[in-house]
């Protein structure tokens, strides 16, 4: 792990490039849940298991309840759900830990404090099927479950088929300051309380610049401020 944490280091130098693309992903909504990944091409990656041990591979995350994705063998792809055992993931030069029990990507840190963001979909809620495919609202008939794992993949990104479901989604995009393994909210509080020693800064900044809170670019802004030795 201590190999991965020198390795953020490294790699936080390269995500200057975000403040003109934004944080979060633009979604086609139009488009199935099974053709949304975290990138649009699998890439050469590493995940950091929780024993200490580590596995080198192809990697990209679905966005779909935000599952760590990887090519086997042959080339197909194949899904790792248990986050319990993973401690990171080096995607590219794209950092990420699990939390909330999503993938949430680093964005910057000063070795204390990580400015993340997570990017998931939530599925429709299980359904119950009865004759000829239709919804069943009695709880007799049995939910049928949803399988990422049966339901197909995007050609294009490296997988068997291209699905046909249409189950709908929820998109979700959340920004946090982290520390010590807990998220918190981007707000003014919570910045005063992990730079103590920057109110100063912190209230400059904010007198010179229009900060909104809720909006994650901004806020990454003030946050690189802080972190930049000024």
């Amino acid at each position: 792990m201590k190999a991965f944490s020198a390795l953020l280091g490294l790699l936080l130098g390269t995500f200057t490039a975000v403040q003109a693309q934004g944080v979060f992903l633009v979604i086609d909504h139009t488009r199935p849940y099974t053709e949304l990944y975290m990138f649009p091409a699998y890439m050469s990656g590493t995940i950091q298991f929780v024993d200490g041990t580590t596995y080198k591979g192809q990697l990209n995350i679905l966005l779909a309840s935000s599952t760590l994705c990887f090519l086997d063998e042959e080339g197909q792809p194949d899904l790792f759900t248990d986050k319990s055992q993973i401690s990171a993931v080096l995607i590219g030069r794209n950092y990420f830990i699990p939390l909330l029990g999503h993938y949430i990507q680093i964005l910057d840190t000063d070795g204390h404090v990580m400015f993340g963001v997570e990017q998931y979909l939530e599925l429709e809620a299980e359904k119950r099927y009865g004759a000829f495919g239709r919804e069943e609202k009695s709880p007799n008939v049995p939910i049928e479950k949803r399988n990422l794992r049966s339901e197909g993949f995007n050609v294009e990104t490296g997988g068997r088929m291209l699905a046909v479901e249409s189950t709908p989604y929820t998109v979700h995009q959340n920004a946090y300051l982290i520390r010590n393994k807990k998220a918190y909210a981007l707000n003014h509080k919570n910045f005063k309380r992990f730079f103590p020693a920057k109110k100063a800064l912190i209230e400059q900044f904010v007198a010179e610049n229009t900060v909104d809170y809720s909006d994650p670019d901004k806020s990454l802004l003030l946050f690189k401020f802080l972190t930049s030795g000024q």
